[in-house]
């Protein structure tokens, strides 16, 4: 699958030199993922096409403003994929900030005072219902959210215990896990759960061991978004860059491109919309009105 059309322009002038505006598909037709641009951390929000809404992870420090800036009032699900600061950070501020309904973690409890005072936030919070992670399938409207087996808690270390979770609406999906090394990835592609996907965010931010050839053969993503800043750690590496370029279509990176949107709809199409959101489309172009951005249409 290729983008046919792309345009970026903060100006209307486009709309007159010969193609007409249309104007682009309501949210609600639509599941939206959006890649938060958190640095050197994790934070997806996924919007159901009835407008339900989930947050997994929430990068280093609060991403309420982002989430405001997308009209977030709301929170129907909150997921921390494990315990790393770079990841749970900026939970107590969404949770004191933003009404939460269900909270799900990997069960796993951690030393650092980031992981406390997340801890000591939960628990005053009695209005949060906590759910366990594991193997079970949660609807947010019309998106099922599929959580994935974990290994068994003694077994690895933090990152191999991300929760893994795969979003499907109709025929688009996408995969998210956290900070999944070979082991767990591994472990996923053995119990036969890696589905064919449209979407893969890339495990632990790129890193060299978070991927493998045989679950990028079975995931077969068509899009690869990167969570990641800046960093000591080399991440993203080479070879997973190398390895993420031949699997798929499209490799993109929040340190580069900045907050990524995927709109994807029932039947497998897709849209990317990088940075701002354009407000309108043109008959092979998108119309920024007013508002720098970049949007791809995949048919």
């Amino acid at each position: 699958m290729r983008f046919s059309r792309v345009f970026c322009s903060g100006i209307l002038l486009v709309a007159f030199m010969g193609c007409g505006v249309t104007a682009p598909a309501q949210v609600g037709e639509s599941i939206r993922i959006t890649f938060l641009d958190v640095g050197q951390g994790d934070a997806v929000l996924i919007r159901s096409p009835e407008g339900q809404t989930a947050l997994v992870d929430a990068g280093w420090s609060s991403p309420v403003t982002s989430l405001r800036a997308l009209d977030v009032d709301e929170l129907d699900l909150l997921v921390a994929t494990h315990p790393h600061a770079d990841h749970i950070g900026g939970i107590a501020d969404v949770i004191n900030s933003i009404p939460v309904r269900f909270y799900m973690d990997n069960g796993q409890t951690h030393t650092t005072s980031t992981y406390q005072d997340l801890a000591s936030t939960l628990q005053q919070r009695t209005d949060i219902t906590y759910l366990i992670a594991e193997p079970r399938s949660i609807s947010l409207g019309s998106v099922e959210i599929e959580v994935l087996p974990l290994l068994p808690i003694a077994s690895t270390d933090f990152n191999n215990r991300s929760i893994g979770l795969v979003v499907r609406y109709g025929d688009f999906s996408a995969f998210l896990s956290g900070d999944s090394e070979v082991e767990e990835l591994s472990s996923w592609v053995r119990r036969g759960v890696v589905p064919d996907v449209t979407v893969l965010k890339a495990p632990h931010h790129g890193s060299y061991n978070g991927f493998t050839s045989e679950f990028l053969a079975d995931a077969e993503p068509e899009v690869v978004a990167i969570s990641v800043g800046s960093n000591t750690y080399g991440h993203p590496h080479a070879e997973a860059l190398e390895a993420y370029t031949y699997a798929a279509e499209t490799v993109l990176r929040t340190d580069l491109d900045g907050q990524i949107t995927i709109v994807g709809y029932e039947d497998g199409r897709y849209e990317v919309v990088l940075g701002e959101e354009v407000t309108a489309m043109v008959q092979g172009c998108s119309v920024g009105l007013g508002v720098v951005g970049m949007r791809y249409i995949y048919e």
